[in-house]
């Protein structure tokens, strides 16, 4: 006898399931600050930084930590630039410099000692080479402005 509540094929719940139970939400929120190419790039060094320490050895919990650290601080210190005018501008763009500037050293020490892939390491320090060069241009550019 067919039970009702399954709808004779077996596996207890309706037809199809909800979107949201089986699959991540596709819309992402976009403001000024995803217009930025600096903030975007941020944001694959970030995740590039973050897929990457996942595979580091268990004896590499400090660098993994401190990659961690550095990579989220670009991106915010990014978007609190961008809230900010004049000298407090170029500040907050001075220490996401600093931070991809550690993330940078850091990715050398990674190659070095063969952590990751070297094709995961050449992306990754692709990324921060480019969002170093944005934020030295932007930082420039705000220190020029009267």
């Amino acid at each position: 006898m067919m039970n009702p509540a399954n709808h004779g094929h077996g596996h207890g719940h309706g037809h199809g399931a909800r979107p949201t139970d089986t699959q991540p939400k596709q819309r992402r929120r976009r403001n000024e600050l995803h217009q930025l190419d600096v903030y975007r790039c941020a944001l694959l060094l970030y995740r590039a930084v973050g897929r990457m320490v996942t595979q580091f050895p268990r004896g590499e919990a400090d660098l993994r930590s401190q990659m961690r650290r550095a990579s989220r601080s670009v991106p915010f210190n990014i978007g609190e630039g961008v809230g900010k005018r004049g000298r407090a501008r170029a500040a907050a763009y001075e220490i996401a410099l600093g931070e991809t500037k550690e993330l940078i050293v850091a990715l050398d020490c990674v190659e070095i000692d063969e952590l990751a892939p070297l094709d995961h390491v050449i992306t990754a320090q692709d990324l921060a080479d480019r969002t170093a060069a944005m934020l030295t241009k932007l930082i420039e550019s705000v220190d020029r402005r009267p």
